[in-house]
């Protein structure tokens, strides 16, 4: 008991730091931006932007470009058949319309608001997690290079990374603590907020195949070792700590047992409502995916069609541009990269990567890779665990400088409403 309450209060400790130095890190972050915008940025591209509609722009409009403007149209004129506007998921448009009336009404003003404050809760619940997990120096670094990912900008803008990153974070608490009760409830919005969410049932495919096999996995051992995950111990805990734990794991799946497939179809039964409310909304379920047309990028077909996707990969158009972006192309080697590394960590985290990173390059052929990759956690946690050895430090400082740079320009171009997704 002794050793539980070190581990929970220095947990706590830890979790309340962080807090305080993201916090600082927004404040910072805002602080230089809206000075910098204010005496150089430029509207000369201002007719990349559709919001606000047929007014003089100003100094918030620098924040709303390109799928923030189309937001912030949803929230003004609802879902209408056959629109652009269709191909964008419900739920972060829903939160910022429901929550405007704190802002008097004005949506560009609490969505920038709900996507910091949401991104920060979903920082510090990754934080948790991993150290957790992995222990504190672990966490700290994949938090660091998270942040400082260069997609990573988005989750301070009109975007919903924040609110999709806190949903898959809370899916993975759930799952990781054998909290289903609130698993279900994240697993059920992942799908309403982006159409990879719907996905997720892999990793809890995973999840329920390893905590609770059925007989036929049990039967076939070299499978389910290939399955689970490596035993690592976090530092700072030890072998009562673990050896505590065990009485709850056989609580919870028993627990899990009983409505373990549930689970598993929880994200079909939020997309199932998602066409609902697109029936309601358009009188066709499938306006979303007709919406696609308008882009011709994302189709689910491309899948499957490796060569075409290999032939993407290795054919840059442009530095960073809507389609052939070298920069998207060349990050997605850190996917690559990171798989044999999480092999050896914790299997479990490859369905994940493969949901967040690996999926929506391929439907979209890299178009805004980047910034898909920058809600895809495990790519950090690897890379935090690849730098950990001291003799890698300055090799270390050396990717995120780089980070920090080219996020430096994809913000300043974003800002000028040039392309940067």
């Amino acid at each position: 008991m002794k050793t539980l309450w070190k581990v929970f209060s220095t947990q706590i400790k830890s979790v309340r730091v962080i807090f305080g130095w993201l916090c600082l890190f927004k404040l910072c972050f805002w602080t230089t931006l809206i000075v910098t915008v204010k005496l150089w940025a430029s509207y000369d591209m201002f007719y990349h932007l559709k919001w606000p509609d047929h007014e003089t722009p100003t100094l918030l409009s620098h924040f709303s470009a390109y799928d923030g403007s189309y937001y912030l149209t949803l929230c003004k004129n609802g879902y209408q058949g056959g629109a652009q506007t269709s191909a964008f998921y419900p739920l972060w448009p829903l939160t910022i319309k429901l929550t405007s009336f704190l802002c008097g009404g004005n949506y560009l003003v609490v969505g920038l608001i709900l996507a910091n404050i949401l991104s920060i809760l979903a920082w510090v619940l990754f934080y948790s997690i991993v150290e957790k997990r992995w222990g504190n120096g672990t966490a700290k670094g994949a938090v660091v290079f998270l942040i400082a990912f260069p997609g990573s900008f988005f989750y301070q803008f009109l975007y919903s990374e924040s609110l999709f990153f806190l949903l898959i974070m809370g899916l993975w608490w759930g799952l990781e603590n054998k909290r289903y009760g609130l698993a279900f409830i994240f697993a059920y919005l992942l799908p309403l907020s982006r159409p990879i969410g719907v996905f997720c049932f892999l990793p809890i495919l995973w999840h329920v195949l390893t905590v609770c096999p059925p007989i036929w996995l049990e039967r076939r051992p070299r499978l389910f070792a290939l399955l689970t995950r490596s035993p690592v111990v976090p530092e700072g805990q030890g072998e009562d700590t673990q050896k505590s734990q065990g009485t709850p794991l056989l609580k919870s799946k028993d627990t899990l047992k009983s409505f373990r497939w549930w689970l598993v179809l929880t994200p079909f039964f939020g997309w199932l409502f998602y066409f609902t409310l697109m029936f309601i909304w358009t009188n066709n379920p499938l306006d979303g995916f007709a919406a696609q047309r308008f882009w011709g990028v994302h189709s689910i077909s491309n899948l499957w069609n490796v060569p075409k996707f290999f032939h993407a990969w290795f054919s840059p158009k442009t530095w960073h541009g809507y389609d052939g972006s070298f920069l998207d192309e060349t990050l997605f080697t850190l996917v690559v990269c990171s798989v044999p590394i999480l092999w050896k960590l914790d299997k479990s985290l490859l369905a994940w990567l493969y949901v967040l990173a690996i999926l929506p390059a391929m439907s979209g052929m890299f178009v805004s890779s980047t910034r898909y990759s920058s809600v895809a956690f495990p790519i950090f946690i690897a890379i935090s665990f690849f730098f950990k050895p001291a003799s890698r430090r300055w090799c270390k400082f050396g990717l995120m400088g780089a980070f920090v740079i080219l996020q430096s320009i994809l913000i300043w171009r974003y800002v000028n409403y040039q392309w940067a997704n």
